[in-house]
């Protein structure tokens, strides 16, 4: 199993394609605005497009499941807390100044706790509300991709509607801080991390 990480649109925003190269399978973590990248890299590549998984329902993490799921048909997942941002994903996007359609209906709803098994894959689900209700991490093997939940030396919003810091904080050390040291985390914008980094040197965590 491999990562493959995509900066998309202009907020920056990280997709990620989790890739095993002896099944010639894939699945996409959070495909956000503008992913002509991602096609095209799925074009060349040929793998099979098994799912697609939402950290949380904000435009900037969403915008491009429209266009992904149109080309290859792969189910999409999301926390049903967060199914009211995602219905109004385009209401989202035009307060930033930006437009973005509405999205495709959601497959599967995952909950707090679930495994969801694509092909060679198995995503453990951490729910972890505070940057928005629904927000999720999806944990496999030694990594964790986590949205906006945590940043490196920073943690996410909380001030947008939906959002509370202290269940954020919450939800970062009950369900982040808990793993061990070297689980690698793949946030929603900037660089990877670890788990040990950010206990010792996060300052919010402090």
């Amino acid at each position: 199993m491999r990562v493959e990480t995509f900066i998309l649109g202009e907020l920056l925003e990280k997709g990620y394609l989790v890739i095993d190269d002896e099944e010639s399978a894939a699945v996409l973590i959070d495909p956000g605005d503008n992913p002509a990248s991602l096609i095209e890299r799925l074009d060349e590549g040929g793998e099979t497009l098994l799912g697609i998984l939402l950290t949380h329902g904000h435009w900037d993490h969403v915008a491009g499941v429209r266009e992904i799921k149109a080309l290859y048909h792969a189910p999409v997942s999301l926390h049903e807390a967060d199914m009211p941002l995602y219905r109004n994903v385009a209401e989202q996007a035009g307060l930033f100044g930006f437009q973005v359609d509405p999205q495709p209906p959601v497959d599967h709803h995952p909950k707090d706790g679930d495994v969801i098994t694509l092909g060679p894959f198995r995503f453990e689900i951490l729910h972890v509300p505070g940057h928005t209700p629904g927000g999720v991490c999806y944990k496999i093997g030694g990594i964790v991709f986590v949205g906006d939940t945590i940043f490196h030396g920073s943690i996410g919003r909380s001030d947008l509607p939906g959002g509370s810091g202290e269940q954020l904080l919450a939800s970062i050390r009950q369900k982040i801080l808990t793993l061990d040291d070297e689980v690698l985390l793949y946030p929603g914008h900037g660089p990877p991390t670890t788990v040990a980094v950010e206990r010792a040197s996060n300052p919010f965590l402090a």
